[in-house]
């Protein structure tokens, strides 16, 4: 017998062999009683015995689900609804918002993700505002900064000269990791949203596991929205006047014995570089991506050694990457080279002369003081990853 402080939930779900999976898992004694029953039984069940959330099935017929919602919304008041799905896409997600999803989950899930999504917070569902006065960039920024997994959807109704337009940016961990926006995808798709006025934002949080089509941090799906005013401006024309000389000073790093690849990345993102013939430029970049999010996220962590390098070593391989630039920039430069290659001992100094391009055109901003010059060239090193 379940407990009586189990939280009782309503499961409304046509997929048998992960129903019979959820059920068999809810009889070992776990906090959750589920209650099976399709749309016919609804009535039937929900006359029984009062619930306490609800478990809908997006991948079934709409019409069936909103009479299924509003039967629950006229017999108990403030019950909580976690949207499930096959395929997390866009669709499903303005189907979740329509239907007034808190959570929305991909299948499977385990009755532990289940419990983690009842137990969030309510998302802040009906947050609208104009994209150009920034709310809604301010919105994902907070989802972002707060590591949420979920789908930030957006909206902007019809007019008599515009059709609907709508999107979906899926966050893990708080970084973007999918978009889609009509027939825009990725960051080109989120780059488009940012600039949707009157747009209605709704977060859905929960567990959406999107495929991969952004590749750079957050910070850098943002830049674009505030490149044009304040400090962001004076930045990016930093960036650039020192841009052309970075580049050429890479190339030359490129070509210099053992080392197989030299790359620029910006939020974690390949904007630049090249490598050997023998070297896979796709699978390097990528290499060094994924490196990049491991920098920014120990660099996040207090007392981490921030702006130092960080290493990791695959085989006779050594990739090598460190910040260049003005931290809010978000530069770091990649390297390739040999394992114990000679070259490795001066690669320090290398990526330093890169560097200096920066520190040239920021020099008449702020003259560095004498002591901050000294111990500038004595930088915190963030450990190797092997």
């Amino acid at each position: 017998m379940p407990s009586t402080a189990a939280t009782r939930v309503l499961l409304v779900d046509s997929d048998a062999a992960h129903v019979a999976r959820l059920l068999a898992e809810s009889h070992g004694g776990s906090p959750i009683e589920l209650v099976h029953a399709n749309a016919a039984s609804i009535e039937e069940v929900l006359a029984h015995a009062p619930i306490d959330a609800v478990v809908l099935d997006l991948d079934g017929d709409e019409d069936s689900n909103a009479q299924i919602v509003g039967e629950v919304e006229r017999r108990f008041d403030g019950v909580p609804l976690v949207g499930v799905s096959q395929r997390v896409d866009d669709a499903r997600v303005a189907s979740a918002c329509h239907l007034g999803a808190t959570a929305i989950l991909a299948k499977p899930f385990d009755l532990a993700a289940l419990a983690a999504s009842l137990r969030a917070p309510a998302g802040d569902a009906g947050f609208s505002g104009s994209c150009f006065g920034v709310p809604t960039a301010q919105l994902l920024t907070l989802h972002c900064a707060a590591g949420h997994d979920g789908v930030l959807h957006l909206r902007v109704a019809a007019t008599t000269s515009r059709p609907e337009r709508r999107g979906s940016i899926f966050l893990e961990g708080g970084q973007p990791v999918h978009a889609t926006a009509g027939g825009l995808v990725g960051a080109d798709a989120v780059h488009a949203m940012l600039t949707w006025r009157d747009a209605e934002a709704t977060w859905i949080g929960g567990v959406v596991r999107a495929a991969r089509t952004i590749v750079g941090r957050w910070e850098g799906m943002l830049a674009t929205a505030t490149a044009r005013t304040g400090d962001n401006a004076e930045l990016e024309r930093m960036v650039a006047v020192a841009h052309p000389e970075v580049v050429e000073k890479l190339a030359r790093l490129a070509q210099t014995p053992d080392v197989l690849g030299a790359f620029l990345l910006r939020h974690a993102e390949v904007i630049a570089g090249r490598c050997v013939p023998a070297l896979d430029e796709q699978l390097a970049a990528r290499a060094l991506c994924r490196l990049a999010h491991v920098f920014f996220d120990v660099e996040a962590q207090p007392n981490a050694g921030a702006q130092g390098e960080i290493q990791a070593v695959v085989g006779d391989v050594r990739l090598v990457l460190d910040r260049i630039g003005p931290v809010e920039a978000g530069f770091q430069v990649g390297v390739v080279v040999r394992q114990a290659a000679p070259v490795c001992k001066s690669l320090r100094r290398l990526l330093r002369q890169i560097d200096s391009a920066f520190v040239r055109v920021t020099a008449p901003r702020e003259k560095p003081r004498a002591r901050d010059e000294a111990s500038a060239s004595v930088r915190p090193r963030v450990p190797a990853v092997a």
